[in-house]
C-alpha cells in the first residue's frame, strides 16, 4: 500500500526511537511483505495479500489488515523467546510494514478517494495510476534531495539475502525484490523532474513522523505485554 521509500523512512525513524538491535534485518522486514511475484495476468501477486499482509476485503471492498493475526503467529512471548536478535528485528520490521500500510490506508488513501470521488467511481484504474504515480514521484524527489538516505543505503547494500523467516515466500524472494526496487528507484531518480503532487511533500513528511510515533507506541505496548506475560508464566 505505502511506497517502499515511505516504509524505509518510517523504519529509520523507528530505529532512532526504539532499541532496534539489528538494523539490516529490521530494514529488510520493513520491505519483506512486498516480495510477492506478480501473477501472469498482472492483477495480483503470489502469495496473495491475504497471506503476505494478513489482509481481508469486506463486503464494501474495503481492505483490512489484521496485524493481530501476524502477532499471534510470529510475535507471541513464546516465539520471541526463541528468536535470535536478527530474527526478532526482522519480525518487528514486518509488523511495522503492516502497521504503516494500515495507517497509510486510513490517512492517505481514504482521503484521496474522498477528494477525487468522481474519478474513483468513474475510472478506478485511472484513479490508482494517478495517485500511485504521485507517490512514487515523491519518492524519487525525496531520494534526489537525500541521496545518502541511510535506510535505503542499508537496504541497497544488504546483498544476497536469503529468506529463512517465513514459509510463504521463496528463499530467493527478498533478494529478487531488492534488486527490482534498487533498479526502480535508480531509474526514477534519474528521470524525475520536480513538480507539484496532489499529496504535498509537507503532508507526506507529517505522515511519516506521525506514523512512526504511533507505531512506536504500539511496539512498546506489545513488548511490555509480552514481558508481563513471560514474567507471569
Amino acid at each position: 500500500m505505502a511506497s517502499w521509500m515511505v516504509h524505509l523512512r518510517v523504519a529509520w525513524q523507528l530505529y532512532r526511537q526504539l532499541d532496534i538491535e539489528c538494523i539490516n534485518e529490521f530494514v529488510l522486514g520493513n520491505i519483506a511483505p512486498d516480495s510477492g511475484v506478480p501473477t501472469e495476468d498482472g492483477t495480483g501477486f503470489i502469495p496473495d495479500a491475504s497471506i503476505s499482509h494478513f489482509r481481508s476485503i469486506d463486503d464494501n471492498g474495503i481492505k483490512n489488515i489484521h496485524e493481530n493475526l501476524f502477532i499471534e503467529q510470529y510475535l507471541t512471548p513464546k516465539c520471541c523467546s526463541s528468536y535470535t536478535k536478527k530474527e526478532y528485528s526482522f519480525f518487528l520490521g514486518y509488523l511495522t510494514h503492516l502497521l504503516t500500510d494500515k495507517l497509510w490506508a486510513e490517512e492517505i488513501v481514504y482521503p484521496a478517494k474522498e477528494k477525487y470521488n468522481a474519478l474513483f467511481f468513474s475510472d478506478r484504474d485511472l484513479f490508482w495510476r494517478t495517485i500511485k504515480k504521485d507517490w512514487y514521484d515523491l519518492d524519487f524527489m525525496y531520494l534526489k534531495s537525500n541521496p545518502s538516505f541511510e535506510a535505503f543505503r542499508i537496504y541497497r547494500e544488504n546483498k544476497n539475502i536469503k529468506n529463512t523467516y517465513v514459509d510463504f515466500f521463496s528463499e530467493t524472494a527478498f533478494e529478487e525484490r531488492r534488486q527490482f526496487i534498487i533498479d526502480f528507484y535508480a531509474k526514477g531518480v534519474t528521470n524525475i523532474v520536480e513538480h507539484n503532487t496532489y499529496l504535498s511533500r509537507e503532508d507526506l513528511d507529517i505522515f511519516v513522523t506521525s506514523a512512526a510515533s504511533k507505531i512506536t507506541d504500539q511496539i512498546l505496548a506489545l513488548e511490555q505485554n509480552n514481558n508481563d506475560e513471560h514474567f507471569l508464566s
